[in-house]
């Protein structure tokens, strides 16, 4: 199966297990990471929900993995303070 179809399969099938919601811009987005589990593996759909549209986003665990350590990256760099010596 290519990669584009897989993608579309895993954003549309699979069970979802895990959930975590979150708002952002005062509640006119929200932002959904879904644990979801098929009969192949798990994964992580990152859906996201504005005034009339929505965006869907799969990851491989490896995909993930990598971005929440450059989330993590990021949140320490402003705890650092590196972006007020960037400015």
């Amino acid at each position: 199966m290519s990669g584009i179809f897989k993608s579309m399969k895993r954003v549309l099938t699979g069970r979802v297990v895990q959930r975590t919601d979150l708002h952002i811009m005062n509640g006119t987005c929200a932002i959904s990471f879904r644990m979801k589990r098929d009969s192949e593996d798990a994964y992580v759909v990152l859906a996201c929900t504005s005034a009339g549209n929505r965006q869907y986003y799969p990851f491989e665990r490896s995909e993930f993995e990598s971005f929440v350590a450059a989330a993590i990256e990021i949140k320490d760099a402003l705890d650092s303070g590196i972006a007020q010596d960037q400015v």
